[in-house]
């Protein structure tokens, strides 16, 4: 019997075919890879050759094969080198490396290519948002006002961010108001709701005035389901009206405003 432990064997197998991973480090493949691996040795081998791969015997070991396909397409690895390591990870879990039976290498490769699938799709989205995240930014109208333009469907999560740089924006350039528009935003649902109403507060706190621009009656649902007080809500349907709301507050007085904004910023910049 071999010294080697399955790991061992598969890290072996790794460094000798060396699979084009693309730049991703073996090291990691094998992470991830090896929660199967005593999966793999429980199950006997005539079992693995014949055996019934529906049963309970088998699913713990199928299941965490599909987990691993979905891991592997994560890490952007091609389909034909996920089977690869696949198969690598069955003979390294054979006694003395041993060729699996053919038929649990197919089954174990489908298993592994459906998680695969999902995780490449997870892959594709996640590519998709970092790119539309990218160009989402507050942009600076007047010395005063600022404007955060929301496009496309984003999760909470990345609202909840770009209103943070919002935040950060007017306290570097010492601006007052804030619009946010949500007229070219994905669905209108209770968690963005939210996520964009922490705008109000974040400019509230920072002594200035937020207005939320584009809320339909979409939004204005949304709002009410997320128990927003609309009273306390200064919201706009068009862009343009809420624009010139904004210099009408800018142009009016605001020393006090002003007096409290430089209060603030003197005593988180100094």
């Amino acid at each position: 019997m071999s010294a080697e432990s399955p790991e061992e064997r598969l890290r072996a197998f790794l460094a000798r075919t060396k699979p084009p991973t693309g730049g991703v480090d073996l090291n990691d493949v094998v992470r991830e890879t090896a929660p199967l691996l005593p999966l793999l040795k429980e199950l006997p081998p005539s079992e693995r050759a014949e055996g019934d791969y529906e049963s309970f015997q088998f699913r713990e070991c199928l299941t965490v094969l599909t987990l691993l396909g979905r891991r592997l397409a994560l890490l952007d690895l091609t389909p034909t080198v996920a089977v690869q390591i696949v198969h690598l990870a069955l003979r390294s879990a054979e006694e003395d490396g041993a060729k699996p039976p053919r038929r649990f290498s197919e089954r174990a490769a489908a298993a592994m290519i459906e998680g695969f699938v999902m995780g490449r799709e997870e892959h594709v989205l996640a590519q998709h948002e970092r790119e539309a995240t990218r160009h989402l930014h507050p942009i600076r109208i007047d010395d005063d006002v600022f404007a955060l333009v929301l496009t496309g469907s984003h999760e909470p999560e990345v609202l909840r961010e770009q209103v943070d740089a919002l935040g950060r924006a007017m306290l570097e350039a010492g601006s007052e108001i804030a619009i946010v528009d949500v007229s070219q935003l994905g669905e209108a649902n209770r968690e963005r709701v939210v996520a964009l109403s922490s705008a109000g507060e974040v400019v509230r706190m920072l002594g200035g005035v937020c207005l939320f621009s584009g809320v339909d009656d979409r939004w204005q649902a949304a709002m009410r389901e997320a128990a927003i007080d609309l009273d306390l809500v200064e919201v706009h349907r068009d862009f343009s009206v809420a624009l010139d709301r904004a210099r009408g507050l800018a142009a009016g007085p605001s020393s006090t405003r002003r007096s409290r904004w430089q209060t603030l910023l003197a005593r988180l910049t100094r």
